[in-house]
């Protein structure tokens, strides 16, 4: 079975993610279960939504709105997920094609949130720009 354009680009951001600042291992897509203390710190990847532009028929320019939460434990917040987003943010400008699946890649903002004790999260958007056929979400 064939993946659709957008999934293969969540699973690219999974693989550039995986691995930042010590992280391998603890990089979720969609996690709905709470992490447990000695799965943090970790980056949980969810897709949020996709708008498309028709202006350039037979295709679809398609913007996915994704976040990647960066999860803590500890305090302050800021300071403890300061190191992660850095390194998450230069291995996505570094890679802005997404190994050849997208064409453009650019963030969209940040929010901090305590979640609960001292634990807390750094939401990062990004917004991936892609192109695929008007009749085909796979190519």
């Amino acid at each position: 079975m064939t993946l659709s354009k957008s999934e293969r680009i969540l699973a690219r951001l999974e693989t550039i993610a995986d691995g930042v600042n010590g992280l391998t291992g603890r990089v979720w897509r969609d996690r709905w279960e709470a992490l447990a203390r000695n799965e943090m710190s970790a980056i949980v990847i969810e897709p949020q939504s996709e708008d498309d532009d028709l202006t350039v028929i037979p295709f679809a320019d398609t913007t996915l709105l994704v976040n990647l939460d960066i999860l803590v434990s500890g305090s302050p917040l800021s300071t403890l997920a300061d190191p992660i987003r850095v390194d998450l943010h230069s291995r996505l400008m570094a890679d802005r094609s997404l190994d050849g699946l997208a064409l453009d890649l650019y963030p969209a903002g940040r929010a901090w949130q305590a979640v609960s004790g001292e634990i807390g999260a750094l939401r990062c958007a990004y917004a991936v720009k892609y192109r695929t056929s008007l009749t085909d979400l796979t190519t």
